[in-house]
């Protein structure tokens, strides 16, 4: 039932009030860490992203780089046969039979050949038939020109014969012969479609030029290059990422579609598509309005928008080739952060769904404990506007406020009063909850630990006297006992410990001797090392006594020794030894744990959490030991200048120091 006062009454019950402001904060806190999570990881996912892509784009230079390479190496080698004279410009016979060899060496070649400065020709090349292998050659006798065409089969047998009259093709006039012989040193061309082939190819060439006679022709190796488009389609940027090669003048060169690199001119010729005008408008809205020679200067990475979708694009110029070539990268920012927005929504709807059910309870319970609150509220209201005598009996739900009817104003400031008592109570019942939980937890944790520990020491003794009691004294039995009892007080010490750190209690400092720490570690460590087939050397101090919590030390050693034998068995090292070595060094006693395991591997950053070189670790040991032992007024480190092992080191203050 609703109420509302005559003249300035609120609208909104205080319990809805409550629920409805108790919701909202609860929501904006969820979307606050919700956002926060998310724009964390999308920064450190991108910055992922952003690496994986410079990777493709150096992967696609080196294997580019490695593609052109033996071209380069075949036309040095040529150029030196030729100018050397261990095979002769005129001998084309021998010429021939070279070349061929040349060809077979790389897959990328297409072909060889040789102009001299008369016009003769010869050029071996990969053919479709009828060989594998066609030679051409251009013969110029008394001004006369012939040509003549051998095709080859693998083992250099002739298969066919032809000539051609009307051939009118001279090498001296091609611009790879005109610009080697011009600069006088080995030189790339333009990429250009290949007329035989109809490839995307291109050619390096060399001067022959003898010391005395000068230039003889040039030498030239023709490379189809459409094998690099086969390479860039195999290549994963992303689930929609893709990589090209680009020319100083926007040209096209490879793609992972190799059908969108040619375009037909109007004579019927065939080129380089440019980017601007190919059939993959994502490839144009990333490197479309970017031309001219400046191209290959661009080492950056940039992002760009394409139909409401966000994308990251790289360049990377082809370093260590005299070629003005880019590569160019581009992936949608959605193959790497898609599932994270997509996880982002879900969490806000399920935050806006917790907060509705929140409200909901929060109404609930707002609901009972306002009860008797509106109740006196309404009766309050009632006397005040005289529909109600002030003598009337109070609602049953009240008896607080029994006493309270002597007029209107008493009524007012004892529901006020009330008020203020409520709210109190409600204030000391939630800290005492909060007590009353954490000394649960605090009561349970001793009680669950502590009573199972005690029962194992005292059935142990038991076991330890009826064993000796039988008479025939089982020394194995009586060792295993005696490990029991040990490590049941040793657990019952590691309680106390960590109850003690719990209340943030440093811990009981006292004087402790560091060789029965070495005995204990000893024995407690005996079975695990000797399952794993782990030789133990321990080295005792000759002055032992140190200061700190013996506990915690304990803890420490226990765990460098079992991080040492676990690197071992996970190594399978041949020689399998632990060495743990205290000595006194001036104030502090220096101990060393020594193991021949692997070593730590490279990119783990020791003593920080959630680092570790375990498959199933938790990175969290050689922080807290750290730690540990700096609370204990040593310092914990490792040891690099071990050759062939692996040496953690630690420092506890000596007692006569």
């Amino acid at each position: 039932m609703a109420y509302r006062f005559r003249n300035d009454g609120m609208r909104f019950s205080l319990g809805f009030v409550l629920a409805i402001s108790l919701a909202g904060l609860q929501f904006i806190a969820i979307l606050f860490v919700v956002t926060t999570s998310y724009l964390s990881s999308e920064r450190a996912i991108l910055d992922h992203a952003r690496g994986l892509m410079e990777g493709v784009g150096s992967n696609a230079v080196e294997h580019t780089k490695r593609f052109l390479e033996p071209a380069g190496e075949i036309t040095d080698q040529a150029q030196r046969v030729l100018t050397t004279g261990l095979v002769g410009t005129t001998d084309r016979e021998t010429m021939e039979r070279y070349f061929f060899e040349l060809v077979q060496t790389e897959p990328q070649i297409a072909g060889v050949n040789f102009g001299d400065e008369e016009g003769n020709f010869v050029y071996v090349m990969k053919s479709d038939g009828p060989g594998p292998y066609r030679t051409k050659f251009i013969t110029i006798e008394n001004g006369v020109r012939h040509v003549d065409f051998i095709w080859r089969d693998e083992n250099y047998q002739a298969v066919a014969f032809s000539n051609d009259p009307l051939d009118t093709y001279d090498a001296r006039t091609r611009p790879w012969y005109l610009k080697a012989s011009d600069l006088e040193r080995r030189i790339w061309t333009n990429p250009y479609i290949f007329f035989s082939s109809q490839q995307p190819g291109i050619t390096v060439a060399a001067p022959v030029i003898f010391e005395r006679d000068g230039l003889q022709g040039v030498v030239g190796v023709d490379i189809e290059i459409s094998d690099i488009s086969g390479f860039l389609s195999d290549l994963r940027v992303s689930d929609s990422g893709a990589a090209m090669i680009l020319g100083e003048d926007g040209s096209l060169l490879a793609h992972p579609d190799p059908n969108q690199i040619k375009v037909q001119n109007e004579d019927g010729s065939l080129s380089f598509a440019n980017i601007g005008d190919i059939d993959d408008p994502i490839s144009r809205a990333a490197f479309g309005n970017i031309e001219g020679p400046n191209i290959t200067n661009l080492v950056s990475q940039s992002n760009f928008d394409y139909q409401n979708h966000e994308y990251m694009g790289l360049f990377a110029p082809l370093a260590g080739v005299d070629l003005p070539w880019t590569v160019a990268v581009y992936a949608p920012e959605d193959d790497f952060i898609g599932e994270i927005k997509a996880n982002r929504e879900r969490n806000i709807w399920i935050a806006a769904g917790i907060s509705v059910l929140t409200a909901i309870v929060g109404l609930t319970i707002a609901e009972l404990i306002l009860r008797p609150v509106r109740a006196f509220a309404v009766r309050t209201a009632l006397v005040s506007q005289g529909e109600v005598s002030a003598r009337a009996p109070l609602p049953k739900t009240y008896k607080e406020l029994s006493k309270a009817n002597k007029t209107l104003i008493d009524e007012i400031a004892q529901r006020r009063e009330s008020e203020a008592k409520v709210q109190e109570l409600s204030r000391d019942l939630a800290h005492f909850s909060r007590v009353s939980v954490m000394g649960q937890m605090a009561s349970g944790l001793a009680h669950e630990l502590s009573q199972p520990l005690t029962a194992i020491t005292q059935n142990v003794d038991a076991a330890i006297s009826t064993a000796k009691e039988e008479g025939a004294n089982n020394e194995d039995l009586l060792a295993i006992l005696n490990d029991l009892d040990e490590q049941a007080h040793q657990g019952g010490d590691v309680v106390r410990a960590l109850r003690g750190f719990v209340r943030k209690d440093e811990g009981e400092i006292a004087s402790f001797n560091f060789n029965e720490l070495i005995d204990q570690a000893k024995r407690l460590m005996r079975h695990e090392a000797e399952d794993h087939h782990v030789t133990l050397v321990y080295e005792r101090a000759a002055d032992p006594m140190v200061i700190g919590n013996r506990v915690q030390v304990a803890q420490v050693l226990i765990n460098l020794i079992r991080n040492a034998i676990e690197a071992i068995a996970a190594a399978e090292s041949k020689t399998r030894q632990v060495v743990v070595h205290a000595e006194a060094d001036g104030k502090v006693l220096e101990v060393r744990v020594e193991d021949t395991g692997p070593g730590v591997p490279e990119g783990v950053k020791l003593f920080k959490q959630f680092q570790t070189s375990k498959e199933d670790g938790m990175g969290l040991g050689l922080s807290i030991s750290r730690k540990i032992i700096e609370t204990n007024g040593g310092r914990l480190w490792l040891d690099k200048t071990a050759v062939g092992k692996t040496r953690f080191c630690f420092t506890i203050p000596r007692e006569s120091a």
